[in-house]
């Protein structure tokens, strides 16, 4: 496990190789001279660090990768950085280099843009949130049509470029607050930026053999969160297929952190979600087959309908002013075409591989 003395430790070979740690982390600090804030913010998983790339002056995050314990995750995160990276549909964050520690051969240093998770600020409104959504989709689709299930689909790994969105910057740690840590950091909303999202942390995904069904024992360690799955059904440990655990967690984001439920704007989701959360994984839909389904149920949404609040609890005079504004701006409440039918990345044909066992 790394700790945070190895940033410590890796401050001058960061430097050398053209990364600048905050000065909390350079030898000679002395906290009196540091802001007491500055000296408090601290990323809550020693593994990740934020520093600037020297060349440019541009932000980017740090993540250190054991081999030993992710023997896939930097050869998959360098497969859709490289080879699929030009890809639209490709929504895996792109690195931008891998360095190898040479205190600790087991270490590689992935390095990428600073990104800021997707749901720190609330969906000002329903085209907001489908436009997040489709993108969301469309990434794990991606994913699965080159046989790679994610396996650790959870909030803090679906994030966006909120580089247009915060115009002045945000805080690496406190990403309520400014650069200098001082004020709260100035935002847009999302329709007029229309930022792009992101699928990260490739450290429990696995890419599997086209020429048999893929399957996995679900334990408590290898896959987080299995305990929800209904086809685990309290068993120690039982085999599953690992492409409808993706579809299952992304429903489940649905229903319990966006109240698809009880939110009535987002209420037209319902179908879908219930689908996504089947007892029987093989009832499930293929990710292609939910890029479809949710891309028809949007396109039955009229533009006062996606006008109205994505997020719960925002439906207040200055949302409803802005809807105004926008509305006599022309201003439109999705991109442009952004749910027109595209075909399927996965075929039907395939769908028992995606969904059983054998």
């Amino acid at each position: 496990m790394v700790r945070i003395t190895f940033w410590h430790r890796h401050q001058r070979i960061l430097e050398k190789s053209g990364y600048l740690l905050r000065a909390k982390y350079r030898k000679g600090y002395d906290p009196a001279d540091g802001d007491l804030d500055e000296n408090k913010a601290t990323h809550p998983r020693a593994a990740i660090m934020d520093a600037v790339r020297i060349s440019d002056g541009s932000h980017v995050i740090l993540k250190t990768v054991s081999f030993r314990d992710h023997p896939d995750e930097v050869n998959l995160c360098i497969l859709f950085s490289e080879k699929l990276a030009r890809d639209p549909r490709n929504h895996c964050v792109q690195i931008l280099e891998v360095l190898r520690s040479p205190l600790d051969p087991d270490i590689h240093i992935i390095v990428m843009p600073q990104l800021r998770r997707f749901d720190d600020l609330p969906f000002d409104t329903v085209g907001e949130f489908v436009d997040a959504f489709r993108q969301i989709f469309e990434g794990v689709e991606f994913m699965h049509k080159h046989r790679i299930a994610h396996g650790d689909l959870t909030l803090q790994n679906l994030m966006l470029d909120a580089s247009d969105l915060f115009p002045s910057g945000f805080h690496p740690v406190n990403t309520r607050r400014d650069l200098t840590f001082h004020h709260y950091a100035k935002y847009i909303t999302r329709t007029e930026c229309w930022p792009r999202y992101y699928v990260i942390d490739l450290g429990m995904s696995r890419r599997y053999s086209k020429h048999k069904a893929p399957c996995e024992i679900s334990t408590p360690v290898s896959f987080p969160f299995v305990h929800l799955l209904p086809e685990r059904k309290g068993a120690v440990s039982r085999l599953f297929n690992p492409f409808p655990v993706d579809v299952f967690h992304l429903g489940h984001i649905l229903r319990k952190e966006f109240h698809v439920y009880e939110h009535r704007p987002l209420a037209f989701l319902r179908p879908l979600v219930d689908s996504m959360l089947s007892e029987d994984a093989a009832l499930r839909p293929t990710m292609s087959e939910v890029v479809q389904t949710f891309g028809e149920l949007c396109r039955g949404l009229s533009p006062s309908h996606l006008q109205l609040p994505g997020s719960p609890g925002i439906d207040t005079l200055c949302h409803r002013v802005r809807q105004k504004l926008r509305a006599f701006k022309h201003i439109p409440p999705i991109p442009y075409s952004e749910f027109a039918p595209k075909p399927p990345l996965i075929d039907a044909k395939l769908r028992p591989y995606y969904t059983s066992l054998y």
